[in-house]
């Protein structure tokens, strides 16, 4: 039976929650989120091993009295060695044949199990005196060798400065012209829990969703996370439904949220994901974990007030860096000659601003058919002003033809 370690409580196999207290020593991060079982049948030893893994973050960890049938949910697995000799061989020689990095640990190891663990190459061996001291090294030597073998996607979030601002219509569009534009594998994670509009909008029909996923982190490896989600070509889709955030009974899992974006970015390219809802404590995690934040304002005093507020609180409250903060001037019109671009960068201390004209009826056709953008007639302005943000923002290798337009868009 397994025991899961959340928010601080470890639920031990017969049945106590033991509260542990994390608070007495600052968290420290591994390099990528890690998976890792912990074969224990002592008490002592598991408690032992909670009160070090509340301090690490980017940490998903269970206990198990017995071996698992399968593996392939978890990055890693720690055996605590125990006095069976034949039983703990018999675990090593199974975990090295499902080629599952493995630790040991335990004092007075035989040497008998050592030579059985040599030559089965396993990672590491942790007396358990020196838990304190070199759990959290050698995990992050693991997360290191974890990377060395897989790609990790960067997470892009494109936040409303002020409701209705376009955030969702811009990240529809951001996802399917990239997509278009490059071969890499393009995730959208519908986090706007109040609407969830996306799969629409993209003329999508979802039948799996983010509260779905959530509820079955355990069973999502590699395959079943690409599988999961709505899929066109090179473009996928975790939807959410329409005011998910109301069920409370389903809401218990967004703590796993942070652990489910880690699975999404270890498998694709590049992860967009859509916040238009604003701040919200349910999809914090995603924004946390973001490379780059597109806030979407327009070009009126009420949506800068509030995208000013938005920005002091990412910064000064969350700690997130001015650098990797970028804005959308959406619905933008030369006519609204009081507020320009100089003064919108001015006015936010920003940057890197970019905008999307203010054309209503390539909008809402799009919108209200779900046809991609990308498809429509190359000359239409918004799609090339997208293909701009898209070449200057994202971390992707894009192919865009360089004739008519596109060359004078690019200068090349």
């Amino acid at each position: 039976m397994n025991s899961k370690g959340t928010n601080n409580v470890v639920d031990m196999p017969d049945g106590r929650h033991v509260p542990m207290d994390s608070s007495v020593k600052e968290k420290q991060s591994l390099p990528v989120h890690l998976n890792v079982l912990v074969i224990c049948k002592a008490y002592d030893v598991q408690l032992a091993l909670s009160s070090q893994f509340f301090l690490i973050h980017n940490l998903h960890f269970e206990f198990s009295e017995k071996t698992p049938k399968q593996f392939s949910q978890y990055d890693l697995v720690i055996l605590a060695v125990d006095k069976e000799k034949n039983s703990n061989k018999t675990v090593i020689e199974k975990l090295a044949n499902e080629k599952m990095p493995t630790l040991l640990l335990g004092n007075d190891i035989s040497a008998e199990v050592i030579r059985v663990a040599m030559h089965y190459h396993v990672q590491d061996i942790i007396p358990l005196k020196d838990i304190e001291q070199e759990l959290f090294k050698i995990l992050t030597a693991c997360g290191n060798e974890l990377l060395k073998q897989k790609k990790v996607a960067p997470i892009i979030s494109i936040i409303n400065g002020k409701s209705g601002s376009g955030a969702s219509f811009i990240t529809g569009c951001l996802g399917e012209i990239s997509a278009d534009l490059c071969q890499d594998e393009i995730a959208l994670i519908d986090a706007d829990l109040h609407y969830g509009s996306l799969a629409d909008a993209l003329n999508l029909e979802a039948s799996y969703f983010l509260t779905d996923a959530l509820n079955e982190i355990d069973k999502l490896d590699d395959l079943a996370i690409k599988s999961m989600m709505t899929k066109r070509k090179n473009l996928s889709l975790l939807a959410s439904k329409a005011y998910a955030q109301l069920d409370s009974e389903q809401n218990k899992n967004f703590d796993h949220l942070e652990q489910l974006a880690w699975k999404i970015k270890l498998n694709h390219d590049l992860v967009l994901v859509d916040l238009s809802r604003g701040l919200d404590m349910l999809t914090l995690p995603l924004l946390l974990l973001s490379s780059q934040i597109l806030i979407v304002v327009q070009q009126n005093i009420v949506s800068l007030r509030e995208a000013k507020a938005l920005i002091q609180q990412l910064i000064d409250n969350m700690g997130i860096s001015k650098n990797s903060i970028k804005i959308i001037v959406n619905r933008h019109s030369k006519k609204v000659a009081n507020i320009g671009i100089d003064d919108i960068k001015k006015v936010l201390n920003i940057n890197d601003v970019f905008y999307v004209s203010n054309n209503y009826q390539l909008a809402s056709s799009c919108t209200d058919l779900g046809s991609p953008l990308a498809k429509l007639s190359e000359n239409k302005v918004i799609h090339k002003e997208i293909c701009s943000i898209i070449e200057q923002v994202f971390p992707i290798d894009v192919v865009i033809e360089k004739t008519g337009f596109f060359s004078k868009l690019f200068g090349r």
